[in-house]
Formats: C-alpha cells, sequence, structure tokens
C-alpha cells in the first residue's frame, strides 16, 4: 500500500515534468473551488463524481508537495483528533 505522500510526490514529480510546478497556492485554490461547483453538479452521475474527486484530490497532493507537508502525519494526527472525539467521547455522557 502506498503512503499519501507517495501520491503527494506523484502529483508534484508530475507537474515537474510538465512545467506547471510554478503555480501559485491562489491559483490552486481557486481550481479547487471550480473543481468543488463540478463536484456538486455531478452528484447523480457517479462517474463524474469519482473523476471530480480525483481532481480535487490531486489538486489537494500538488499543494502538499509545494510546502513539502507531511501528509501522512496529518492524516494520522487527524485521525487521533476524530476516534477522540466521535468515538471515544460518545461513549461519556
Amino acid at each position: 500500500m502506498m503512503s499519501l505522500n507517495y501520491y503527494r510526490d506523484e502529483a508534484g514529480d508530475f507537474m515537474e515534468r510538465i512545467n506547471a510546478s510554478d503555480g501559485c497556492t491562489e491559483d490552486k485554490i481557486k481550481m479547487l473551488d471550480e473543481e468543488y461547483k463540478l463536484l456538486k453538479e455531478s452528484i447523480n452521475n457517479p462517474e463524474k463524481l469519482r473523476h471530480q474527486i480525483y481532481d480535487m484530490v490531486f489538486i489537494l497532493f500538488e499543494i502538499a508537495f509545494d510546502y513539502g507537508f507531511d501528509i501522512e502525519a496529518e492524516w494520522i494526527k487527524g485521525k487521533e483528533k476524530k476516534q477522540k472525539k466521535y468515538i471515544e467521547n460518545s461513549y461519556i455522557e
């Protein structure tokens, strides 16, 4: 199983290979907005919905690559927070 950082690096390497790695984060956020609109429009079309999710994840990996974020560590940290918030605390009354 590949780590999330593997896919982050794959996205970054692809953008470098096509000479598109110098895009600013603000532009990528705008692209995410556009992709999100398309995602909402594709809610009743599973094929389009899958593609929009891919496009959004790819852009997020690009941004993570640009900043050198450790997505794997962030995933684990987020998972632990969700565990505490939604599972462990749900048994406390």
